[in-house]
């Protein structure tokens, strides 16, 4: 624990067009849970993403273009997702490397 309080985890987890944010790959779905150090949920966060372009392999996400048609795109989302970051001292996921490079392109 650090002088000002509680650690704080966030637990991210992404869906994507593709596997290159450089590329123009881009989020479809995005969820947060931040957590205390001793496992208690402070905030979840879950939604689509309109990716304003193809979604990219649906047989890996399971995605449509019809269920991001009216899903708000990530500009609208970044302050709220920035937000529940910004408190985090640990990121964490599956494959955070992978669902980092989109979060910081």
């Amino acid at each position: 624990m650090s002088a000002a309080g509680p650690s704080r985890i966030a637990v991210v987890d992404v869906e994507t067009t593709g596997l290159a944010p450089w590329r123009h790959d881009r989020i479809v779905e995005i969820a947060v849970v931040v957590m205390s150090p001793d496992g208690t949920i402070q905030h979840e966060y879950e939604t689509l993403v309109n990716p304003e372009r193809d979604i990219g392999p649906t047989r890996v996400h399971g995605i449509t273009a019809g269920d991001v048609l009216h899903a708000p795109h990530f500009a609208e989302i970044a302050g709220d997702v920035a937000e529940m970051l910004s408190g985090a001292h640990v990121l964490a996921g599956h494959n955070i490397s992978f669902d980092r490079n989109f979060l910081i392109v």
